[in-house]
């Protein structure tokens, strides 16, 4: 499994942006989160989001038996602290951050966010599978919407309550699958057709996340955002837990089929 990060500051006073991607035997997490810049500290709170999720999939038995109770564990536990920072603060203030995770294990893949992180599945030059942002355009001056100028709906931090995360079904996976996490500042200054040629067919990983990195910053005109981006092509070590767990469920379908074909056939009198 092949897999690589970027994290540029932009034309910003600072890098809100946190990423990483975690390894423990053959579960891998990789979590993004970009600290809200009109918030004080939004690198702190994306710092915090970081370390608990790093911890939290450092205790938890592998493969983890219930990845969406540990998605929302992770951002309710990472909310408290953030407000907990916030509060200690003289004054006070309210740190937040948006954040969007990927677990794979068993050939299979789970993701999880709140905000406007983005998570992507590539396949056969493609995206199948892309995450729905939490946040509405605002309207200008006449009333009308403004597409380019979105507001939050959800992130980690701020608010009394946790925000629940939206989490998706699993999705097995295939060789060659590539998923990618990314901050705003990437998907938002690039063409979406850019993004899916450039990390289909630059080789390695590493440079198709680059270029992209350096043409979100050029397209910005030196108003970039951060860039973060974190990506992991798949390989068919990585699916042959899938391949597996469907071909067993299918014959215990296919059992279960002939069983029930047999209880019919004692319970129903043969007629002349």
């Amino acid at each position: 499994m092949e897999a690589a990060r970027i994290s540029l500051q932009g034309d910003r006073a600072n890098n809100q942006d946190r990423c990483a991607i975690f390894n423990h035997g053959k579960s891998c997490l990789m979590v993004l989160a970009d600290g809200l810049g009109g918030h004080p500290k939004g690198e702190v709170a994306a710092q915090i989001m970081l370390n608990v999720c790093e911890q939290l999939f450092s205790k938890t038995p592998k493969p983890i038996s219930s990845p969406r109770f540990f998605f929302h564990h992770c951002v309710a536990h990472a909310h408290k602290l953030i407000n907990q920072y916030g509060q200690a603060q003289r004054p006070s203030i309210a740190p937040r951050t948006t954040v969007v995770m990927a677990l794979i294990q068993d050939g299979y893949c789970y993701w999880s966010y709140a905000g406007d992180s983005r998570f992507y599945l590539l396949r056969d030059n493609d995206i199948v599978l892309q995450s729905t942002d939490h946040s509405v355009p605002q309207r200008g001056v006449l009333g009308k919407e403004n597409a380019s100028n979105r507001a939050l709906t959800r992130c980690v931090g701020g608010q009394r309550s946790a925000p629940m995360p939206s989490t998706e079904p699993p999705f097995p996976l295939q060789p060659n699958d590539l998923i990618l996490l990314c901050s705003d500042g990437l998907w938002n200054q690039l063409p979406r057709q850019q993004l899916v040629e450039t990390l289909w067919n630059v080789f390695p990983l590493k440079k198709a996340l680059y270029m992209l990195g350096a043409a979100a910053e050029n397209n910005a005109q030196s108003r970039s955002d951060n860039i973060s981006a974190l990506g992991v092509r798949i390989d068919i070590s990585s699916c042959a837990s899938a391949i597996s767990v469907a071909e067993e469920g299918e014959n215990e379908l296919l059992s279960a089929i002939d069983h029930l074909n047999a209880l019919i056939r004692q319970n129903i009198p043969e007629t002349e």
